[in-house]
């Protein structure tokens, strides 16, 4: 029997929209659908961003990062399996832990969605800027780079419109596509140019310290890079049978994704011309990494291949990435977040159309008004992170009121207690310049909140804990190594964020069990 939590309905579940999901996608489907969803603009740019920032630290930084996806890997498939719900990323959190911590994260995930499209447009641009005069200059969109991007947006979200199983199919060729390239210039480039000496001349394994290599695992897009990995599970209300296929196409896509990227990174590090590190890591300077690199060693004919795909495996992910963010505000309405209007699914498609509409609208606002992939997908992966924490502590909630009912069976709760510290350090290692920006943003969830309970429609101050471990994290990061005064030195910094994070999953596992029994209560 799937989990339940008492009154799902003030919870967020509204059985007639999600009655009108399709569910008809299996474990072949679901595979393609999440590795387009990660295989997107990540692969072009997070391991020169990575190698410029670390140096060959950047493997440690990859490592670190697979470590993490792996475990919210394993929380998503979980909560998947209790539960299948579309948008449950967004869901999950409020069934578990309550309506502040729902509106923290509903508003988190739901500033995810509104990105995510304009990342993978903006850098499909860049690219095309290679074809195409007029879209870059100065490393930056023109005003009709940025106009191009909100059309290109826009036509991807109209194909969603469509419907899941006809997106399922495009995707299928498109996934083929992506991976192969990839692949191919991973095994063609360590053939033509490997040489270990930029090792040394680079400076050695950590040239700008370990605490470089922690940075570039959000500053540099790797996180981001593997952020449509609980795809699956967030379309897991729309999957033929949950339990068996959400896992399956999960691990697969991890799989190969993560043998991409650590290809990729080894390009980048040793494919690279000794000559171009006279000034270091931090010096390299390509414009279209991959593409300028394949030129550098003699693969011209690769260069252009690369510039092609460059449009190509963005676009392939824009068309996923519609659909799927379009459910995390399809989510985010069921909770109340956004207004029920948003909830609404179309009948002959079964679609979330309104939902899609509103990302698409925010998502052209913010390419005319940012327009630069990097600043884009790093503020993506702090959002990413912090909703990977509250997944986490739902899995420990659920664990704890039904300990039979998950897929990692007795591992749950030590699982998603793993993943919520090591994602607390992420956020933490992000820097102190983006805590800064994102943490205010964050606070505007609990004013939903407030809101809410104001107007009577939620009551309770369970998930506080969520609030105060926030707030400390901000404080720590003005203090800490990353970006702050440095008045608290490193690894001490990381160390007093990890004890933190252990004392927010017990406050969290028991906030939401209260939360629960008072839920039962009140049924009584």
């Amino acid at each position: 029997m799937t989990g339940t939590l008492p009154h799902a309905d003030r919870a967020g579940v509204s059985p007639d929209d999600d009655n009108r999901l399709h569910r008809s996608l299996g474990t072949a489907s679901l595979s393609a659908i999440t590795l387009s969803s990660v295989i997107g603009s990540g692969w072009l740019f997070a391991a020169y961003n990575a190698a410029k920032v670390a140096g060959p630290a950047a493997l440690l930084s990859w490592l670190i990062t697979g470590v993490a996806t792996l475990l919210v890997s394993l929380v998503f498939i979980d909560l998947a399996f209790r539960k299948p719900l579309s948008g449950g990323n967004v869901r999950w959190p409020q069934l578990a832990s309550g309506p502040l911590v729902g509106a923290i994260i509903g508003w988190a995930v739901f500033l995810q969605a509104v990105y995510a499209g304009p990342s993978e447009s903006t850098a499909l641009t860049q690219y095309a800027g290679k074809w195409i005069p007029g879209l870059i200059e100065d490393d930056a969109l023109t005003c009709t780079g940025r106009l191009f991007a909100v059309a290109v947006l826009g036509l991807f979200f109209y194909v969603n419109m469509f419907g899941v199983r006809f997106i399922a199919r495009v995707n299928n060729v498109v996934t083929a596509v992506k991976v192969a390239v990839p692949l191919l210039t991973v095994g063609l480039m360590l053939a033509s140019g490997f040489d270990t000496t930029n090792y040394e001349v680079g400076g050695g394994f950590a040239p700008y310290g370990i605490s470089a290599a922690l940075t570039a695992v959000v500053g540099s897009g790797l996180v981001y890079s593997f952020t449509g990995i609980n795809a699956a599970a967030v379309l897991s209300g729309e999957a033929a049978n949950a339990r068996k296929t959400v896992p399956r196409a999960t691990f697969i896509a991890l799989g190969v994704a993560f043998a991409i990227y650590v290809g990729l990174q080894l390009v980048m590090l040793f494919s690279l011309p000794t000559g171009q590190l006279i000034g270091g890591w931090h010096g390299i300077n390509l414009k279209s990494p991959l593409a300028e690199l394949a030129s550098l060693i003699g693969l011209v004919w690769l260069s252009w291949l690369l510039l092609a795909d460059a449009v190509f495996s963005p676009a392939g992910s824009m068309l996923v990435s519609a659909g799927v963010k379009g459910r995390y505000t399809y989510g985010a309405a069921q909770n109340g977040i956004l207004p029920r209007f948003f909830a609404g699914v179309h009948e002959r498609s079964g679609i979330p159309r309104r939902a899609l509409l509103l990302n698409l609208s925010l998502g052209a606002l913010i390419i005319l008004l940012f327009g630069d992939w990097k600043s884009i997908a790093s503020s993506l992966s702090f959002y990413y992170g912090l909703s990977y924490a509250a997944v986490s502590i739902a899995v420990c909630v659920w664990h704890a009121a039904e300990p039979s009912s998950g897929w990692l069976g007795r591992w749950s709760s030590a699982v998603g207690a793993t993943s919520f510290v090591l994602s607390g350090l992420i956020l933490y290692w992000s820097g102190w310049e983006k805590v800064r920006v994102a943490m205010p943003l964050l606070l505007l969830g609990f004013l939903i909140h407030l809101w809410r309970v104001r107007r009577g429609g939620e009551s309770g101050f369970n998930g506080v804990w969520l609030v105060v471990l926030l707030l400390a994290l901000t404080g720590i990061s003005a203090v800490g190594s990353f970006g702050g005064t440095g008045a608290l030195i490193a690894p001490l910094d990381s160390a007093l964020v990890a004890v933190l994070c252990g004392i927010g999953v017990w406050f969290g596992r028991r906030s939401g069990l209260a939360w629960r029994k008072n839920q039962q209560h009140e049924e009584v």
